[in-house]
């Protein structure tokens, strides 16, 4: 066996005229693995007790988990009517500025419309009054000529 400080240098010919070399620094040592861990306890000896002490408690966090669950869900749900609703108002809101510019814009027409009638009445009876002085003119006119 070699010791540390020793090594050995082993040569050997490959095909192709090549040379291969093997450097040896130290034989193999025996080398010991250190224990492992165990990841699961150990085994004890449960009792009737002990198991559904251990059932119990699986169950309490079953039982909270589904609570949480719920509570979660309630919340969304909760969440969602708040937005509904907040959604309700501006729609209501919208509906009804909607409806006022509606019935201002109506109003306006009409009123815009009312005073076009109107001044379409003043020229006529304008019109009117110039015809019937035109004709007295034309008739005064034919008296004192004719």
């Amino acid at each position: 066996m070699m010791s540390d400080s020793e090594s050995a240098v082993r040569a050997t010919e490959e095909s192709r005229g090549g040379l291969k070399y093997e450097l040896v620094l130290a034989e193999p040592a025996d080398v010991t693995l250190p224990p492992k861990l165990t990841t699961t306890p150990p085994k004890c000896n449960l009792s009737a007790e002990g198991i559904k002490n251990k059932l119990k408690a699986a169950e309490e966090r079953r039982q909270f988990l589904e609570a949480q669950k719920l509570n979660q869900l309630s919340e969304k749900r909760n969440k969602e009517v708040e937005v509904n609703q907040k959604k309700q108002e501006y729609n209501s809101i919208f509906m009804e500025k909607a409806q006022k510019d509606l019935e201002q814009k109506m109003e306006e027409k009409k009123e815009n419309r009312e005073a076009f009638i109107n001044s379409i009445k003043e020229k006529s009876r304008h019109h009117v009054r110039h015809a019937q002085e035109v004709r007295q003119n034309k008739v005064a006119n034919l008296v004192s000529s004719g």
